[in-house]
């Protein structure tokens, strides 16, 4: 049998098959959201913020904390991109839950093709496909997907590892317009959700793992990559100046919704040593996903213990 002449043979050898049959059960898997309403913080950042309502106040919405409440400040939350496509959604689509959350649906399909796309690009198809499936129905994205503010999740991630991949193909040296273009994908990230700021650094792991570098590379590496590094460092930086003047602080000191005890001197290196072991366990074993935040779900840890050292461990390790 030639390879053309089945049709599994080819999702296993083409890359872009993969990721499109991956994407497909992404948004299968989903389809059931498409009958939610606005609920938790839909309800606040979207349904009654009237900033964002209307595309003459919208600009200034971007210049605003991401919640639109006095306390918006104090939550140290501001995400401009985010908010510019919620606002933009509004416009087209006005109070109809359904349309944005065929948007988030659409977005999480994007983003696992893309898991695929990358994922090929350091492993063979078939892993790589394993790995898009595995992200398109595990169930730890279900608030991200199903909760219409979940789109800062779905937008930081798209333009993330839209980054990576644009990176990894740009060859093993970066010019001013590959560093431009990758830099400018990051701001976008960093824009959707803080947790992209990362993005340097994963950069940096994924071109190890590539090109197996070692210390005595180092020097070498940072001959080859130096535009890159500047310019995302330029606009990290341009991002955290920005959240000083709009926040008033870079990050906010408040701890956690039911976890005012971390505000009165007790470290948190205890408590986020246990969320660490959480975060592992939740890669593989995903058996007690809550909605809820109210407080215990995870508990304030007061000294250390088997859980927590646990957690650091893992996160040296890892």
């Amino acid at each position: 049998m030639t390879p053309g002449g089945s049709g599994l043979f080819r999702l296993w050898r083409d890359r872009r098959r993969a990721a499109w049959a991956a994407a497909a059960v992404a948004g299968l898997v989903y389809l059931n959201a498409l009958g939610n309403g606005f609920a938790y913080d839909d309800v606040h950042i979207v349904a009654e913020n009237e900033s964002i309502h209307s595309l003459q106040t919208l600009p200034d919405a971007l210049l605003r904390p991401y919640w639109p409440e006095e306390s918006g400040r104090e939550l140290g939350l501001w995400r401009p991109v985010t908010t510019g496509v919620l606002g933009l959604e509004w416009a087209l689509f006005g109070p109809r839950p359904a349309l944005f959350h065929a948007v988030n649906v659409a977005l999480h399909a994007a983003v696992t093709a893309l898991t695929v796309l990358l994922a090929a690009e350091v492993v063979a198809v078939p892993a790589a496909l394993l790995a898009g499936l595995l992200f398109a129905v595990h169930p730890v994205h279900v608030e991200a997907v199903a909760n219409v503010v979940g789109v800062a999740e779905l937008l930081a991630a798209f333009f993330f590892l839209l980054a990576c991949l644009a990176h990894l193909r740009s060859g093993p040296a970066t010019g001013w317009k590959a560093a431009l273009g990758v830099s400018t994908l990051y701001l976008l990230a960093f824009g959707a959700k803080e947790g992209a700021a990362t993005l340097p650094a994963a950069l940096l792991v994924l071109d190890a793992a590539r090109q197996r570098l070692g210390l005595r590379d180092v020097g070498r590496y940072l001959s080859r990559r130096w535009r890159l590094y500047g310019a995302m460092g330029v606009v990290a930086a341009a991002m955290l100046v920005a959240r000083e003047r709009v926040l008033g602080s870079i990050a906010s000191p408040l701890g956690p919704l039911g976890a005012g005890l971390l505000e009165e001197g007790v470290p948190r290196i205890w408590t986020l040593g246990a969320i660490w072991s959480h975060y592992v366990r939740l890669m593989a074993l995903p058996l007690d996903l809550s909605s809820d935040y109210v407080p215990d779900v995870l508990p304030i840890y007061l000294g250390w213990g088997a859980l927590n050292t646990v957690g650091v461990v893992l996160a040296l390790a890892v």
